[in-house]
């Protein structure tokens, strides 16, 4: 959330259209996109009035680099300037239509919206991607909407970057991890980088004492080892060793996200002898994107909600779906930070490998409440691209009623209907969940993707 983005400011107008209220809308408004936090506005100087004026300006717009490039319709302009604009750059396009001034019996003063119209049609057949926003520079939706198309193209540029690590592939079984490497790199963005677990848990078994120390203390400083079921010494420091062995392998192989083959090799003795759901955990608290079960999938719809939210998010399944209340539970591998008030994290042995109590590590405690969205990424029935289901709903007190970490949520469109769509139409069984509702940024990001969308509410 931290990156600058470049954003082209084009205010349009035809030459006999243009006035004093226009100008001074168009300082207004550049001025605005300018105080939204990390913009950096380019160019919207003047006004851009015809097709010379527009590819001079764009000439040095190149040169600069740009991230989006806001099209501010101050009265009607004609539809050759914004793909030339948008292909040139590369970038996604705002659309931000005017409402129109009372004519009070003249003329026609902005025909803003036709332009908007015609605009989207031009973009739309272009496949490029556009939001619209609709308002004047005074109203507080159109802030809103201007700084979600902004949150939005951080985004689309982030997956556009993004290297996902799969130590290990999917685990055994389960299809619903599988992935088409090509299918996500053409539509979506980002590139898988296969890895092995054998050289996680070599670089885990040499690592420097030194090394293990410390990241020993920074497990300690998210939970603390539970006082009867604490994991054995050497398990926890296996733990630490591979939290550490997997952030070396993010520097070295460049990665934004990983996903881990959890099991079964790294339980069995002869590989590495324990559970990982608290080391995923603890990478996700420090800042890197873990996912168990090697679902790649759902680390790129992850990565989306940590960047679109700025929070941390939780990589879960839905244990139960009916009455007035659903729960979305993991073995012990959700980030400390998700911890709700009041309750401590601990680290313990997981309740269900070798019949329980056996091996470490799980890190147990109920989630916060809050307002939630749940978004699954997956393919379409045929492969030829992708579908996104979208759900939102809030999370309500929850004690640790069963081992993992737990969270009962009431879901805006009930149990059932939810509970329907998943089964009837075959939706995978991992769900990434973040806290706010997220639903008009992931609908702009599907947009802009051309991604199929199924929203629950």
């Amino acid at each position: 959330m931290d990156k600058t983005m470049k954003v082209v400011y084009l205010p349009l107008t035809k030459a006999n259209w243009t006035n004093a209220e226009l100008e001074k809308a168009r300082e207004k408004s550049r001025a605005f996109l300018a105080a939204i936090p990390g913009v950096t506005v380019i160019g919207g100087d003047r006004m851009i009035e015809d097709e010379a004026g527009a590819m001079s300006a764009l000439e040095r717009y190149r040169k600069e680099g740009a991230d989006l490039v806001v099209a501010h319709l101050l009265s009607f302009a004609l539809g050759v300037v914004l793909p030339r604009f948008a292909r040139a750059l590369n970038t996604p396009v705002v659309l931000w239509s005017i409402p129109e001034p009372p004519p009070n019996g003249g003329r026609l003063r902005a025909n803003s919206f036709c332009a908007a119209n015609m605009n989207s049609h031009i973009l739309y057949k272009l496949f490029i991607p556009y939001f619209n926003v609709f308002g004047s520079i005074s109203d507080e939706n159109t802030a809103k909407e201007l700084t979600r198309a902004v949150n939005v193209t951080r985004t689309l540029k982030k997956l556009k970057d993004l290297r996902v690590g799969s130590i290990g592939g999917r685990v055994p079984g389960f299809f619903t991890s599988d992935y088409d490497e090509m299918l996500l790199r053409n539509k979506i963005g980002p590139e898988v980088i296969p890895l092995t677990t054998l050289e996680a848990v070599a670089m885990a078994k040499n690592l420097a004492p030194a090394e293990k120390e410390e990241a020993k203390k920074l497990l300690l400083k998210d939970a603390s080892l539970h006082a009867l079921d604490a994991p054995a010494d050497a398990q926890f420091e296996k733990s630490a060793s591979f939290f550490a062995a997997v952030r070396e392998m993010m520097d070295k192989y460049m990665l934004g996200a990983v996903t881990l083959r959890c099991w079964p090799e790294v339980i069995a003795d002869e590989m590495f002898g324990i559970t990982l759901c608290s080391t995923i955990g603890h990478l996700n608290n420090h800042g890197t994107l873990a996912v168990c079960e090697g679902d790649v999938y759902a680390a790129v719809m992850l990565t989306a909600l940590r960047e679109l939210s700025g929070k941390d998010v939780f990589f879960c399944d839905l244990i139960k779906l009916d009455g007035d209340y659903g729960v979305a539970w993991h073995c012990g591998a959700a980030p400390c930070s998700l911890c709700k008030e009041g309750f401590k994290p601990e680290i313990r042995r997981s309740s269900t490998v070798g019949g329980g109590g056996v091996k470490g590590c799980v890190c147990e405690f109920p989630l916060k409440p809050g307002r939630l969205t749940f978004a699954r990424l997956g393919e379409t029935r045929d492969g030829s691209g992708f579908r996104l289901l979208i759900a939102t709903g809030e999370g309500v007190d929850t004690d640790l009623f069963v081992r993992g970490n737990p969270l009962k949520v009431k879901f805006d469109a009930g149990c059932d209907a939810l509970r329907k769509e998943l089964l009837n139409n075959g939706w995978e069984h991992h769900f990434s969940m973040g806290y706010g509702d997220m639903t008009e940024e992931l609908l702009a990001l599907a947009r802009a993707l051309n991604i199929e969308v199924t929203l629950i509410q």
